[in-house]
């Protein structure tokens, strides 16, 4: 059986990783949000608004999936304040599905019809991974 600290470093490198991709795929987005009939019909200052807060998004993520990979590869100097970053994490990404229930992402977006049904798994997944690596910090903390 893996060590815990294994664990919650494998946690946080799929997270970080997932977070980075999908931060990544948010500078596509503006294309294929900008061929949807409605947001044609926007002007500059509003297109242009839509577009900030995609990248914004998109910045973020990047920045979120970084310090999880910094986490994961200096857990033990980093470990006084992991836990909290599990918490912000965790509670993060819970609150984004539940946006997603409350707004869903009905949008054809990549080709996909309804979006929602490709960001909701994706969204509890990575709430998921975060609550797993609470659970094992608080059951064990970082032993070998």
């Amino acid at each position: 059986m893996m060590n815990n600290i294994v664990n919650i470093k494998n946690i946080l490198i799929l997270a970080g990783t997932m977070e980075i991709l999908v931060g990544l795929l948010h500078f596509a987005m503006p294309y294929f949000v900008y061929q949807i009939e409605g947001f044609q019909m926007l002007n500059n200052i509003e297109s242009n608004f839509i577009s900030l807060l995609i990248y914004a998004v998109g910045i973020l993520l990047v920045s979120f999936g970084f310090l999880s990979l910094l986490f994961a590869f200096h857990l033990k100097s980093m470990q006084n304040i992991l836990f909290y970053y599990l918490i912000i994490k965790a509670s993060l990404w819970t609150v984004r599905v539940v946006l997603e229930l409350v707004y869903p992402v009905e949008l054809n977006m990549f080709y996909i019809e309804k979006f929602t049904v490709i960001v909701l798994p994706g969204l509890f997944f990575e709430a998921l991974l975060f609550i797993f690596a609470i659970i094992l910090f608080k059951h064990k903390g970082l032993t070998q």
